[in-house]
């Protein structure tokens, strides 16, 4: 596994990825990043984790829309995948909460 750090909203990242993927990794990040940035004004807009969560969802939107388009049907069951935002939501916000008392 390869460690690549990257960018989003002005805060940095270390991630973990497969061995050679660290390009294309920061290509979605910085795709992720510019989303946000254009999504909420210059990425200011509101609580970090709110801002995180609707790129999220204007991202998976438009993957919807893409596949719907194509004619594959999503292999997801919408109510995992809510539950599992909220998780990821819960998660972002204490990460964020911790972040700014630091």
């Amino acid at each position: 596994m390869a460690q690549v750090d990257i960018e989003v909203n002005g805060r940095f990242y270390r991630m973990l990825c497969e061995d050679g993927q660290e390009g294309r990794l920061r290509e979605l990040a910085a795709y992720v990043d510019d989303r946000l940035q254009r999504l909420t004004g210059g990425g200011r807009s509101g609580p970090e984790a709110q801002m995180m969560l609707m790129t999220c969802l204007v991202l998976a939107d438009e993957l919807q829309e893409v596949m719907a388009g194509k004619g594959i049907a999503p292999a997801v069951d919408e109510t995992a995948v809510v539950g599992q935002l909220d998780a990821v939501t819960k998660r972002i916000e204490e990460v964020a909460a911790r972040l700014e008392r630091a």
